[in-house]
């Protein structure tokens, strides 16, 4: 039997490249990012997982988000709406390294990708997921609130 590899379309997997990039250099410190796919016959999301949404609330994070993405403009690739903020304590990403056994993967946006799909992701209402990025959650949620307000801030003003 072989194996099938869900993914995003290289479009997109570029797209997500250069937006977790984005996102990193105004301070968004997402400890999580990459696609998931919700049903078979689902669409592709972006999703960026941060404790700022638990310190902070989505409408502040993604407000803030959304107005430094117009300034250092979004990805050809991804629409707005694609775009889904995710706390680490959201069910189906939390502790998603462990029950995957997600491998270490490098802090910065690099090539290389994590695939999964099967029972353990549909439990979680994923069908697939592909990641750039998958950490342990951050203890400094409000730091990283201060320095992402900060900086969204300082490049609205520019």
């Amino acid at each position: 039997m072989a194996i099938e590899v869900i993914t995003v379309d290289q479009d997109r997997r570029e797209a997500g490249y250069e937006l977790l990039e984005k996102t990193d250099a105004f301070g968004f410190n997402a400890i999580g990012a990459g696609w998931y796919k919700s049903a078979p016959e689902g669409r592709w999301r972006f999703f960026l997982v941060t404790p700022m949404i638990d310190s902070r609330g989505p409408k502040w994070v993604y407000d803030r988000l959304m107005s430094a993405l117009r300034v250092v403009k979004i990805p050809r690739g991804i629409k707005p709406l694609e775009i889904h903020l995710a706390s680490p304590r959201e069910e189906r990403f939390y502790d998603l390294r462990k029950k995957l056994r997600i491998p270490d993967m490098p802090k910065t946006a690099e090539v290389n990708l994590f695939h999964a799909h099967g029972d353990d992701l549909e439990r979680l209402g994923i069908y697939a997921i592909v990641l750039y990025r998958m950490g342990d959650m951050d203890p400094r949620a409000g730091d990283t609130a201060r320095i992402f307000d900060s900086r969204v801030k300082k490049l609205l003003a520019a």
